[in-house]
């Protein structure tokens, strides 16, 4: 029999060793934290030191949330916190927003603990947030219930409410028993602080019946309906019911364990005892209380709860600044880009203006140019116009003198015959009509010269468009008088006329100037 017994031990123990072989190194010591927590909490962190010196790097986070749900369980809210901070470092470089939304859980629960509703609040809400984008409905009901009972805490009953009845509406199409007996637990105890005592008593008991109806066993779930059915009989001054109820919550706890919900039950049962009368039960309680109290030493912890938070609003402070200084450095790149961006557009805006200008003036130089060409042809056309309008002038007196002469010796010589053939000849070459050549030309240069002047002086003669048209040529009056062979005097006498028709008469205007519009 014995050996039997032996063996059996050596395979259990065989199986236990190959289960640890299984199981990452760091992962063992954090069981028999686990298995111990309530038990001996120098042995709690004995094993956790343990298994933080063996953790690789890639499990740290893990580890980290872990050993914040042993400390929790435990209430060692100072130690919790401190791994909580590393915690959200580790995740927040991993950006794992599953696992910061757990952390920040952890955070708003801790400080929840510490009586610290604002500090709680904040982090509800950021890991609410999370679970609403995933349309986690648990997880949400849960967020919702832990910030209508922050703002609990704090006394602001109206938005306590509005975040519980919130949740409420999530059952319509989710079940989950458990969670809808803490809301409607909660909503019990918000009613009882307005002092609407019958609806808290039928919040308080539909809590316990839902949770009776559907054999739900969840721990805390039960000590939480229990504990605030308690709490209200005994404010109610109903010893049977209050006792009753105080008594059933320690069938939800592990009893004789120093943390926060044995010190709120044993608080719950020395108060039923005292409204039953109980005196002896109610010092027995009593005395439970204070140990545990004592044992948990809250003075000491605190104080390193307070320095843990003050050291974690400092980190967050500094990476809250760093953030800060980033966006205004982000700032002043973008206003430098901006700025950049700006003057090399000014610089292609005004090279690309100046180009236009260059080319504006290049072309208007070209214009200019090109006018001024066809000015200088125009004018060398009517030179050469002139020149030999004047020539033709001077061949045409020679010829007409010869011709008189050539006449006068007719008489004189016998050949007369031949000396007519002569007179034949130079009357030939001399040109019948020299105007119509000379205004053939002219048009040529200045084709709308005479219609143009036309238009605005209807009542000019032939003569005076002639004149108007060697005037324009900037003809001189001896000029014009050899070429329309009459004096200078009667150029000048025709001019008078012609200034008249033109109605320059009483003004100081150049005849010649005037003509330049036509």
């Amino acid at each position: 029999m014995k050996k039997k017994v032996f063996f059996v031990f050596l395979f259990l123990n065989l199986i236990n060793f190959c289960a640890a072989q299984d199981k990452r190194p760091y992962a063992v010591y954090i069981d028999s934290a686990n298995g111990i927590k309530y038990k001996n909490g120098e042995k709690v962190n004995s094993y956790i030191q343990k298994a933080k010196k063996v953790v690789p790097e890639k499990d740290l986070g893990d580890f980290y949330l872990k050993t914040i749900q042993i400390y929790i369980d435990i209430n060692h809210f100072d130690e919790a916190l401190e791994y909580c901070t590393k915690a959200h470092e580790v995740f927040t470089e991993k950006k794992d927003l599953e696992k910061l939304a757990k952390v920040n859980s952890f955070f708003a629960f801790i400080y929840a603990q510490l009586n610290d509703p604002q500090r709680a609040i904040k982090y509800y809400k950021i890991a609410l947030g999370f679970y609403e984008k995933k349309n986690d409905k648990a997880g949400m009901i849960k967020g919702l219930n832990n910030l209508g009972n922050a703002y609990f805490a704090l006394s602001k009953y109206d938005s306590s409410q509005y975040y519980f009845q919130k949740s409420q509406v999530i059952f319509k199409d989710y079940e989950a028993p458990a969670l809808k007996a803490f809301v409607m637990s909660n909503l019990g105890k918000l009613f009882f602080s307005k002092k609407e005592y019958s609806q808290s008593e039928k919040y308080l008991l539909e809590a316990k019946n839902i949770l009776e109806q559907n054999k739900i066993n969840d721990p805390e779930a039960n000590y939480n309906a229990n504990y605030n059915l308690a709490k209200f009989y005994i404010n109610r001054n109903d010893p049977l019911k209050a006792l009753s109820y105080a008594e059933k919550t320690g069938d939800f706890i592990q009893k004789n364990t120093v943390d926060f919900s044995n010190i709120r039950y044993l608080d719950n049962l020395y108060n039923a005892y005292l409204l039953n009368d109980d005196y002896k039960n109610a010092a027995i309680t009593f005395k439970k209380y204070d140990s545990i109290r004592d044992m948990m030493n809250i003075e000491e912890k605190a104080v390193n709860v307070e320095r843990i938070k003050a050291q974690h609003e400092y980190e967050l402070k500094q990476k809250l600044d760093t953030l800060k200084q980033e966006k205004r450095n982000l700032i002043y790149i973008v206003i430098l880009v901006v700025f950049l961006l700006i003057v090399v557009i000014c610089i292609l805006y005004t090279i690309n203006y100046r180009n236009k200008t260059e080319a504006l003036n290049l072309e208007k130089k070209l214009i200019e140019a090109r006018e001024k060409e066809l000015e200088f042809d125009n004018h060398m056309k009517e030179k050469l116009l002139v020149y030999q309008s004047m020539e033709q002038q001077k061949v045409d007196s020679i010829f007409k003198s010869i011709l008189e002469k050539v006449n006068a010796l007719k008489t004189k010589y016998q050949h007369a015959e031949e000396i007519s053939e002569i007179i034949n000849e130079i009357k030939i070459s001399v040109k019948p009509n020299t105007w119509e050549d000379f205004e053939y030309h002219f048009l040529q240069i200045h084709e709308s010269f005479y219609k143009n002047l036309e238009q605005k002086h209807p009542n000019l003669t032939n003569y005076d468009k002639r004149l108007a048209a060697m005037l324009k040529l900037r003809l001189s009056t001896k000029e014009i008088s050899n070429l329309l062979n009459v004096t200078p005097k009667t150029i000048e006498n025709s001019r008078t006329r012609l200034r008249k028709k033109l109605d320059l008469t009483n003004t100081k205007e150049d005849l010649s100037k005037y003509l330049d519009v036509f």
